[in-house]
């Protein structure tokens, strides 16, 4: 017998080799019983298996958008800050209005100043530089609020700013930093260290 007609013996276990050879007719309908589809259960259990390795790719992509927006916020908050801080360290005659103007709450409705793009006094100048900061807190925070206070791990003081409903506060009970300075867990906040 050549190759062509012992096809069939690939599709049929070996121990039933011989009870085809008895009956040839036989090999069509055992080749036709041993191909089975997928049946019911087989589906369903697929589709379980799909839906939750969906419902976990979409959790990920979730967590991963909310931690996005969260180093969004914390890198414009940062960016803010040094431009104040480099506005600060160019006008030193006025650091007494700095204090003063941060000691106040954060302003609702900041209004760009005229000291922006003209000559000065240091004073006016300072509190110019405190609104354009505001502007800028209000502009790319969700309410954010700021604090002046006395650094807890350094002697100098510190502006804590903070967005999101974290209060902008320090120390045991702090909102925003422990008394070590470290930034608590899901603490929307960032701080400024200033001389």
């Amino acid at each position: 017998m050549d190759d062509a007609s012992q096809g069939w013996r690939r599709y049929i276990p070996p121990m039933h080799i011989a009870a085809v050879r008895a009956c040839p007719a036989r090999a069509v309908s055992m080749r036709a019983s041993s191909i089975r589809g997928m049946g019911l259960p087989e589906a369903l259990i697929a589709l379980a298996l799909l839906s939750v390795a969906l419902n976990g790719l979409l959790a990920a992509h979730w967590q991963a958008r909310q931690l996005q927006r969260s180093a969004a916020s914390r890198q414009h908050a940062v960016m803010a800050l040094q431009d104040f801080a480099v506005r600060w360290r160019l006008n030193p005659s006025g650091d007494a209005s700095y204090r003063n103007a941060l000691a106040q709450p954060l302003p609702d409705k900041p209004a760009v100043d005229a000291c922006q793009w003209q000559v000065c006094t240091p004073a006016a100048r300072a509190q110019a530089d405190v609104s354009a900061l505001a502007l800028q807190l209000q502009q790319g925070l969700t309410h954010p609020q700021w604090r002046f206070e006395p650094c807890t791990d350094a002697l100098a003081n510190c502006l804590l700013v903070a967005w999101a409903g974290t209060e902008a506060s320090a120390g045991p009970e702090g909102a925003c930093l422990d008394a070590s300075a470290q930034r608590r867990p899901g603490a929307q906040c960032t701080r400024l260290v200033l001389p």
